[in-house]
């Protein structure tokens, strides 16, 4: 059956929209004759519907005629009412980005009559002029691109700036004044830096390697490098010898030639002896040796520091 109504339905607007057109077809208008590229032009039909009688306009497409947009779609809005009559007029906006002339496309309304027939009525398309914006050859001057605008700085813009440059400065400041005091052996607040003695450095060491415990727990390797270590800085420090960067045997060259009690330096040279075999030849120091690193060390620490003050107070 829904089959059957809409072919009878399709006959039926077949049929009037033939006398619409044998009657003569009614006219579309736009709000003006022509427009720039670019520009929008509104395109109306009105339309006036008895009581009890319902229209409906055909879509035109977003492309009515190739070259013509469609922005939206065709609203009817009411325009006046007297006596069940009314007066409506359709309105859609239209633009174009090419010129030349344009033959719009007829607009058709479906319209439902009181006595339930239906009737289609056809709107005529107007004649879209399109043009480009016009150029006097006869005057025109062409004119290089213009460079960006450069707007004067702001002190909200400035300040950033100036403050990550304060700051760089102070920490080079900083820096500068950091390095000269440390050359002057003196703080950051300027005051000297008063520097243990190099003995009481050296017996400060020993007696930290003492209370580690180091060889008791087979650490041996370590207890010596460490006591070692402690008197090559002394010697460096008393003597000004590079004992540091020497081996044993050099570091006791140098030493020769220094008012060192020899018996000393014996003690000294069997340390060292006890302490190149455990660090470089894997030996097992015995007991007694262990124990008498630390006192052989403190003992030439002290002879010698003692040996300094007595050739001061002379």
């Amino acid at each position: 059956m829904k089959k059957i109504f809409l072919f009878v339905l399709a006959l039926a607007l077949g049929s009037l929209t033939c006398r619409a057109q044998d009657d003569g077809t009614l006219r579309s208008r736009l709000s003006r004759d022509s427009i720039l590229i670019g520009d929008q032009i509104e395109w109306t039909i009105d339309l006036q519907l008895a009581p009890g009688e319902g229209a409906r306009v055909s879509k035109p497409g977003e492309t009515p005629v190739p070259g013509v947009e469609a922005l939206g779609e065709m609203s009817l809005d009411t325009l006046s009412q007297k006596k069940g009559v009314l007066n409506l007029r359709g309105r859609i906006i239209l633009t174009s980005f090419d010129s030349g002339s344009y033959v719009l496309p007829p607009l058709y309304v479906l319209l439902a009559r009181a006595d339930g027939t239906i009737d289609t009525l056809e709107y005529a398309g107007p004649t879209l002029a399109v043009n480009t914006i016009p150029i006097d050859t006869a005057t025109f001057q062409p004119y290089d691109i213009k460079g960006q605008i450069r707007y004067p700085l702001t002190f909200k813009e400035v300040i950033p700036w100036v403050g990550l440059a304060l700051l760089v400065a102070a920490l080079i400041w900083l820096l500068v004044r950091w390095i000269r005091l440390r050359r002057q052996n003196r703080d950051f607040f300027g005051k000297p830096v008063v520097k243990d003695p190099p003995h009481i450095v050296a017996l400060r060491s020993l007696e930290k390697t003492r209370s580690q415990k180091l060889w008791q727990t087979g650490k041996q390797k370590q207890f010596y490098t460490q006591v070692t270590d402690a008197l090559r800085q002394y010697i460096a420090a008393r003597y000004e010898v590079p004992a540091l960067e020497q081996t044993s045997a050099e570091m006791f060259q140098d030493l020769e030639d220094k008012a060192i009690d020899p018996a000393l330096t014996d003690s000294l040279k069997d340390l060292f002896t006890t302490a190149d075999f455990v660090k470089f030849a894997k030996h097992a120091a015995t007991d007694q040796e262990n124990e008498n690193a630390i006192p052989t060390a403190v003992r030439f620490v002290n002879e010698t520091y003692m040996k300094q003050v007595e050739e001061e107070e002379e």
